[in-house]
């Protein structure tokens, strides 16, 4: 509509057209406005109904990856506790996943059966078992030899006592050795190793596969030899020959065992028995793995429980690793060794505590006790490359022997060389008697020496 406003001035006449709205057209536009509005509404709902539809759909997408996540971690996590809980080990041969215990599945038939845990009287140990003896020499029947006696308490009390007579092994005591180093020494034990053999120098122990002799029992291995204690449940030492012929490529093995060699009726160490989870003790090696890899079968050899002693991991991984790894050095330096260690003491100190002993639970309710050492020992001679070792061995021959507390910690004070001593030291805290078939102002000298290492 038009409105319009007249005004005469001076005989004209002046017309204003101001437009108006009419109401149809108010309520036409209102009418669009509405329509406007309500379409906005019905997209920002439209869009709104979206959003939902698919958070809802991503929901369910991250629930059901949720639930494929937490099947994925139990089922690990099974795998991990009946595969033996095994753990990360860092060692001489680097990075290795290493079992704690047995996994449980390996023994699913003798839990039907009944027949595991074990259930016979190993703590009776009376010497009439029969074993394998591997060619190791026996005792003659006329033989004079002073060994531990048989009737000894297998009490597992951690005093003083106790410890001494862990550690007797028949052997007279270092301090009363004689100059000449095979003075009261059984000459039978001795002799009849020929170069190469570990036992070519001696034998520490007098130590004879004779049964009887359950403190002191000799086992020789293609790999090595050993002497063991049935009341420690570990060797008293291991010895061993290294040269570059020793040293191949072949995989380390991983797979501890129990030694059926062991005579019969006496128990067999198995691997989780160490229950590394609450002690916290490594399965040490004597003769190390990598000492042994020309073939597999060398390998797997040295990962009989024979061969293990409990061991701290900071003693193991990094004291211990580190001196095996220079003992290799001087092997391809072109010397070949002689090399005799085994543990010595009670009560060793892991990240769980300190522990003088294992208990081993059987399921007739009787309770074995492994040793847990405070030291770990070693003494290395080493000549060049040669035939008839004996004869060649002089006052010029390398030799190194270590004493390590069986501890966390010795690697933030130092490397193996802070804890260099002198072969005759450890004769007097054992009582063994190391290469006394050496002449004897040979043996005198070299075992009182104190290597001089230079890095």
């Amino acid at each position: 509509k038009i409105c319009c406003f007249e005004e005469v001035r001076n005989d004209i006449k002046i017309c204003c057209k101001i437009p108006f709205m009419s109401t149809n057209t108010t309520k036409s536009n209102g009418t669009n406005s509405s329509k406007k509005s309500t379409g906005t509404k019905k997209t920002t709902s439209t869009q709104a109904s979206g959003a939902v539809k698919a958070y809802k759909k991503l929901a369910k997408k991250n629930k059901a990856l949720a639930v494929i996540i937490a099947a994925i971690v139990i089922l690990l996590g099974l795998t991990w506790f009946f595969g033996g809980k095994p753990i990360i080990e860092i060692g001489a041969e680097g990075i290795t996943l290493v079992q704690t215990e047995d996994p449980i599945i390996y023994h699913i038939p003798e839990y039907l059966r009944g027949e595991y845990p074990p259930q016979t009287d190993y703590a009776e140990i009376n010497g009439t078992g029969e074993g394998n003896t591997n060619e190791a020499v026996k005792e003659p029947a006329d033989s004079t030899t002073t060994t531990a006696s048989t009737t000894t308490s297998t009490s597992t009390s951690t005093t003083s006592s106790s410890t001494t007579a862990k550690q007797d092994t028949g052997k007279k005591s270092g301090s009363s050795k004689s100059k000449s180093g095979t003075n009261g020494s059984d000459p039978k034990a001795d002799k009849g190793y020929a170069a190469n053999n570990p036992l070519h120098l001696g034998n520490p122990t007098d130590a004879y596969a004779d049964t009887s002799k359950n403190t002191n029992y000799l086992m020789v291995k293609p790999q090595y030899t050993l002497s063991y204690n049935t009341e420690t449940l570990c060797p008293n030492w291991v010895a061993w020959h290294l040269d570059t012929s020793y040293m191949g490529s072949a995989d380390r093995m991983d797979d501890f065992r129990p030694d059926d060699e062991l005579p019969a009726g006496w128990y067999g160490v198995k691997k989780a028995d160490y229950q590394y989870n609450k002690y916290g003790f490594d399965r040490g090696h004597v003769c190390p793995s990598a000492d042994r890899t020309t073939t597999k079968e060398d390998n797997s050899m040295t990962f009989l429980m024979t061969n293990m002693v409990p061991q701290s991991p900071d003693n193991n991984r990094v004291i211990w690793m580190h001196f095996e790894n220079y003992e290799r050095q001087l092997a391809n330096e072109g010397n070949e060794l002689y090399i005799i260690a085994g543990p010595y003491g009670t009560g060793g100190t892991s990240s769980k505590g300190t522990f003088d002993e294992i208990p081993i639970s059987l399921k007739s309710g009787e309770t074995l006790h492994m040793n847990v050492p405070s030291h770990t020992w070693k003494v290395v001679l080493a000549i060049p490359n040669g035939d008839n070792d004996l004869s060649r061995v002089t006052k010029n021959a390398i030799i190194i022997a270590i004493n390590v507390p069986n501890e966390m910690g010795m690697g933030k004070t130092g490397d193996w060389e802070q804890f260099i001593t002198t072969v005759d030291e450890i004769e007097a805290i054992t009582g063994y008697d190391f290469f006394e078939l050496l002449p004897d102002d040979v043996e005198d000298y070299l075992e009182s020496q104190k290597y001089e290492y230079i890095k």
